[in-house]
């Protein structure tokens, strides 16, 4: 006889017979059917529950509250600094926006409030930087260099 899909039998001992519980003492799986004596396991619909510890704190208990302070109203900016903007300078470019820093590479992803310029670092080439925002510092040094600060 040739074997295919149609006359396949497991192999010896691979499967077994369902266990049939409660059904006399002499079954050995009679009386309380391998529930053991009392309590609450031996009740029908008992299940536990996932976050239950026996009498140890659980977990949720024990790990302290966070708050989450997330401003609704908040307004993100791609953050550069002066040193960034020498950067560019140095490369004989002399109007900087938010379309060159993002060719350049210094900012990956332009966020949907614009650009703010942070006073870090310093300038010394000329520049014309549009921006949305400038810190005093940075507007200052950046008129001190020679060039201009547009907010757009």
């Amino acid at each position: 006889m040739s074997e295919n899909l149609k006359n396949l039998d497991s192999a010896t001992g691979a499967t077994r017979k369902r266990a049939r519980k409660g059904r006399g003492i002499a079954s050995g799986a009679g009386k309380t059917s391998g529930r053991g004596m009392r309590g609450q396991k031996c009740r029908s619909g008992y299940s536990k529950k996932p976050w239950r510890e026996g009498g140890q704190t659980p977990l949720y208990r024990r790990l302290p509250k966070r708050q989450v302070n997330t401003r609704i109203n908040r307004k993100e900016y791609s953050v550069v600094n002066l040193s960034d903007l020498q950067v560019i300078a140095e490369e004989g470019i002399t109007e900087i926006s938010l379309l060159v820093l993002e060719e350049a590479g210094i900012i990956k992803k332009a966020e949907p409030y614009g650009l703010k310029v942070l006073g870090a670092g310093e300038l010394t080439k000329a520049v014309t930087v549009k921006a949305n925002k400038f810190s005093a510092s940075a507007k200052e040094a950046i008129e001190k260099a020679g060039g201009k600060a547009i907010e757009v």
